[in-house]
C-alpha cells in the first residue's frame, strides 16, 4: 500500500510571507540548502519535528508547528485539526464553544462523581472528549491566525496611520466625524 501526503503548502506559503521570494534567499536564514528546502516543500521528504521549529523560528511563523502537528501521525492520531479561518470567524467559532463548553464541563463532572465511566456513560463520555477537541483545534486556529506576521491592521477609511480621523465635509448643518461624534456645525 502506497501512501501519498500531501505537500505542505503552508511551508511555501510562509517563506513567501516571510519576504523570501525564492529557496535561495531562505537558504540564507534557514539552515538548510534550497534543494532541501524545495524538497520539505513538495513534499518529497518528510519533515521532522525539529525541522517544523526550524523553520517556525526563521520564517517568524509559529503557526507552522501548529500546522505540521496537525497532519503528523501523533497529531493525526490524537485528533488535531487545523482549518484556515479568517479572524472574525476564528473567533465567533471559540465564543461560541467556550459558551457551550459549560454544557458540557457539567455532564463531564456527573460521569467522573463516582470515579468510574460505565457503559450507559461512555457515549455522552466520547461526545464529550470530541467536543474538548473540537475547542482545542479552534483555539489552536485563533492563535495561529492571531499571530500570522501579516496581520497588519488598517486604519479606518478617512483615517490617517495614526488614527487621526478626519471630518467629512458636507453641505448640510449637521456633520458626523469619523469617530461617531454627532457634531452641530455653524454654517
Amino acid at each position: 500500500m502506497v501512501i501519498t501526503k500531501k505537500p505542505p503548502e503552508y511551508l511555501r506559503e510562509a517563506r513567501i510571507r516571510a519576504g523570501y521570494v525564492n529557496r535561495g534567499t531562505a537558504a540564507m536564514v534557514v539552515p538548510y540548502s534550497p534543494e532541501t528546502i524545495g524538497r520539505h516543500e513538495r513534499g518529497d521528504i518528510e519533515m521532522e519535528p525539529e525541522d517544523a521549529v526550524v523553520y517556525a523560528d526563521c520564517y517568524n511563523e509559529p503557526g507552522i508547528m501548529a500546522r505540521y502537528c496537525a497532519t503528523c501521525p501523533v497529531g493525526q492520531r490524537m485528533g488535531k485539526k487545523l482549518v484556515d479561518r479568517p479572524l472574525p470567524f476564528a473567533t465567533l467559532r471559540v465564543r461560541r464553544l467556550i459558551h457551550d463548553a459549560q454544557d458540557v464541563a457539567s455532564r463531564l463532572e456527573e460521569i467522573a462523581f463516582d470515579g468510574v465511566i460505565d457503559d450507559t456513560e461512555r457515549q455522552d463520555f466520547e461526545s464529550a472528549l470530541s467536543f474538548l477537541r473540537d475547542l482545542e483545534s479552534s483555539i489552536q486556529e485563533l492563535i495561529v491566525t492571531g499571530t500570522a506576521t501579516d496581520t497588519k491592521k488598517e486604519p479606518p477609511l478617512g483615517c490617517n496611520e495614526e488614527r487621526q480621523c478626519s471630518k467629512r465635509s458636507t453641505t448640510t448643518p449637521t456633520s458626523y466625524s469619523m469617530a461617531g461624534d454627532l457634531s452641530r456645525r455653524n454654517p
